[in-house]
């Protein structure tokens, strides 16, 4: 992907990235079904601020005179925590069942049924924001998640050029006519980026240098990127007494403000020309705090750091990143931001 090329300011936020946090230890098939058991309607109603949002629509974000053209993003991995801590997992690992792409020019994608919730009191839902690692891959999606497939096929969600899944798009203006297109995901970027990926902790680049003939060649074998990941898990705390009980059918709506995009917890201001390549995706990973939080699967906060220039450079955390710090936290604590742009707005 390269940026428009344009005298004016433009901003194309590509994480091209993978992460090498490894999926938590969960048994994702459902279990024997549940005698008691109900539905629950999820509803994803997009705001500005403490407006409806609506596409093609002037809005202020930060300062900045901002519209938008088109509004998506992947939930999936969605769960449901009981008052005792007890996670009730909805298809985790069928995203022909339970992965969604939530369109603002789709009304009919904004709301969807899971179809088998056990009864029981529950405090806390929780999403992912993207694809998990495991079944971020549009080859093996075309296999065994077809549907999906063909779904974010249509819905222009997917990197062709890497293979993988786009988590979220926001694509229009700012500034009266300067394009404004955030894409993220995880993905690989060419050299900078590769598909093979270490399970430690930070940045490392293993180089090598092979000859061909009598040259030397430099070849960037492999990064690992475990703070420098897309994947977003939210955890939104649901009211008290929530309670799903044996055919009923509950409702939560759940608010997305995309005001928080460019006026959330980080401040981004669009008023230079974004260069392409890495400075461009530091400023998407900023981005992807604002809109799904710090958490990861695997319940870390997640530390946003530089790209190194070779594996033996310290790690230094990215500048200008609220609250980077690195927290192991068990959820469904508040000790590190879940939410981002979501909350919830009402149950029924």
């Amino acid at each position: 992907m390269r940026n428009i090329k344009t005298l004016s300011a433009t901003i194309v936020a590509m994480v091209a990235l993978s992460s090498c946090n490894k999926d938590p230890e969960v048994n994702y098939k459902l279990p024997p079904a549940v005698q008691d058991a109900g539905k629950v309607t999820l509803e994803f109603k997009n705001y500005f601020g403490t407006d409806a949002f609506a596409l093609n629509q002037s809005y202020n974000s930060n300062g900045q005179q901002v519209s938008f053209t088109e509004a998506k993003y992947i939930i999936t991995n969605i769960s449901m925590i009981k008052d005792n801590g007890t996670e009730v997992v909805y298809n985790h690992a069928d995203l022909n069942k339970a992965g969604f792409v939530i369109d603002q020019a789709d009304a009919t994608s904004q709301s969807f049924v899971l179809d088998t919730i056990a009864a029981g009191n529950y405090k806390y839902i929780r999403f992912g924001l993207g694809v998990r690692e495991s079944l971020n891959s549009l080859s093996s999606a075309a296999k065994t998640n077809p549907t999906f497939a063909s779904l974010t096929q249509k819905k222009g969600m997917q990197w062709q050029w890497s293979g993988n899944f786009i988590f979220a798009k926001f694509s229009g203006t700012y500034g009266g006519s300067n394009p404004l297109a955030i894409q993220l995901g995880n993905g690989k970027e060419w050299k900078r980026m590769h598909s093979t990926w270490s399970n430690q902790e930070g940045i490392a680049r293993v180089d090598t240098i092979y000859k061909t003939g009598t040259t030397e060649i430099e070849k960037i074998d492999k990064w690992s990127q475990s703070s420098r990941e897309a994947f977003r898990y939210v955890t939104l705390e649901l009211p008290n007494g929530f309670a799903v009980t044996k055919d009923a059918n509950k409702t939560i709506t759940i608010k997305a403000d995309l005001d928080k995009l460019l006026n959330g917890a980080n401040k981004i201001t669009l008023t230079g020309k974004i260069p392409e390549g890495q400075n461009n995706m530091d400023q998407a990973l900023r981005i992807a705090n604002n809109i799904g939080g710090r958490k990861s699967i695997s319940n870390k906060g997640i530390r946003i750091r530089q790209i190194k220039a070779k594996n033996t450079d310290a790690d230094v955390d990215l500048s200008n990143v609220t609250d980077n710090t690195i927290v192991v936290d068990n959820p469904p604590t508040a000790t590190v931001d879940s939410k981002g742009m979501f909350s919830v707005l009402s149950v029924q």
